[in-house]
């Protein structure tokens, strides 16, 4: 009844993920060097050019850790859009690599860095169920009436512009090649075996109950001045009543970068339309007999839908249930109730105007595009993991 196959990533859609991957990797060793961890990382660190200039973050490992944890949420996403188990197991093999080669193991690594390792790994594997379920719990800490909060949004919309000029460019340049047709080179040079075997020694010894990517709500908050080395681990964390680490500046980039979206979708509102969609076939895959099998009842929803989308039998898992494409596919409860209205209100808006604008039914889209101007969101949304997760570390630079 329903075909079962793998995706075949492009070459464009490849290069991105590890692009994505290497950012991640970048403000891991950030956050490391911030944390102060190891008093020879000068030495252990594998990054020797490292592209963050981010200057809000020195001296403060909560901010750092949050930047690093925007990015690896980020690198979730980009994962849930291309699932591929031969991308995933590249990057797991580099992330071993960079273990070996840092010279970090279970003696000399820092309970809360094995967490962070233990957390970034379950990405890697597909296991990225936490993270979300912290992202959807977290602590706002923005103050939009901020008198500087407009001019700061600007600049990362500003920033994200490059980034997707950029892919754009690279996409049209790779155009008909497929993933495996491009040669990407290692970043580290450990070996993969060590470091799986070293990691695996790490994580026997992790505690994940109390270890959160985000600031939760009623969460502890973690002692800026806090330092692994010489402090205290009672030190580490301050009471709850304490204000340190809660400042009306700091910027919630993850807040911004859904803003951000939201925005994208409103502005191509006429790229958009309601679908009623079926998101459970009410069928398993049967691997042995190589068919599919009833098990229950169809279910449907009612989705946000990129006109571009096209659901066939491939876009449903093992399980019959649809493989959601977060970039051009979206669940109302991804949303606030206001965020949903506006959203509503706009492609409301944009049919009207088109009823009364338009001389046929059939009209050719505007020439560079389906949206005209920046390229369409068909465009644009391709790059939006790239683009939201790099302009983090453009975007604010210094204050």
């Amino acid at each position: 009844m329903y075909a079962q196959k793998q995706k075949q990533l492009t070459a464009h859609e490849r290069i991105t993920v590890h692009e994505i991957f290497g950012h991640t990797m970048n403000f891991l060793e950030k956050y490391i060097e911030i944390a102060g961890y190891y008093s020879d990382w000068e030495q252990k660190k594998q990054i020797r050019n490292n592209e963050i200039t981010r200057t809000d973050i020195i001296g403060n490992p909560e901010k750092a850790e949050k930047a690093f944890s925007v990015v690896l949420f980020g690198l979730r996403q980009a994962l849930e859009e291309n699932p591929s188990p031969s991308l995933r197991d590249e990057l797991r093999e580099e992330f071993y690599r960079w273990i070996s080669s840092a010279g970090i193991n279970a003696q000399n690594c820092h309970p809360r860095l094995k967490q962070i390792l233990h957390g970034f790994n379950e990405i890697l594997e597909g296991r990225g169920e936490k993270i979300m379920e912290d992202v959807k719990n977290r602590k706002e800490t923005t103050d939009i009436n901020a008198p500087d909060y407009a001019q700061r949004l600007n600049n990362v919309f500003a920033g994200a512009q490059t980034y997707l000029v950029e892919g754009r460019e690279r996409e049209k340049s790779l155009k008909g090649k497929k993933g495996n047709e491009v040669e990407i080179t290692n970043r580290f040079s450990g070996s993969s075996e060590q470091g799986e075997k070293i990691f695996g020694q790490i994580s026997k010894t992790v505690s994940s109950n109390d270890f959160h990517y985000f600031k939760q709500k009623d969460q502890q908050i973690r002692n800026p001045n806090y330092n692994p080395l010489t402090d205290d681990p009672s030190e580490e964390f301050l009471s709850s009543s304490s204000t340190v680490g809660s400042s009306k500046q700091e910027i919630d980039e993850l807040q911004q970068a859904h803003r951000f979206l939201v925005d994208d979708i409103k502005q191509h509102a006429n790229e958009f339309e309601f679908q009623t969609i079926l998101v459970s076939n009410g069928h398993y895959y049967d691997a042995v007999n190589k068919k599919w099998v009833k098990y229950g009842e169809e279910k449907k929803e009612t989705m946000l839908f990129h006109k571009s989308v096209k659901i066939t039998e491939n876009d449903y898992n093992e399980f019959g249930y649809l493989n959601v494409k977060d970039d051009k596919m979206f669940r109302e409860n991804r949303f606030s109730r206001d965020e949903w209205t506006e959203i509503q209100q706009s492609l409301k808006s944009s049919q009207n105007n088109q009823q009364v604008s338009s001389t046929s039914s059939h009209q050719k889209p505007p020439k560079g595009g389906r949206g005209g101007g920046m390229g369409g969101y068909g465009s644009s949304i391709a790059y939006g993991s790239l683009a939201i997760i790099s302009l983090i570390g453009l975007a604010f630079t210094a204050r």
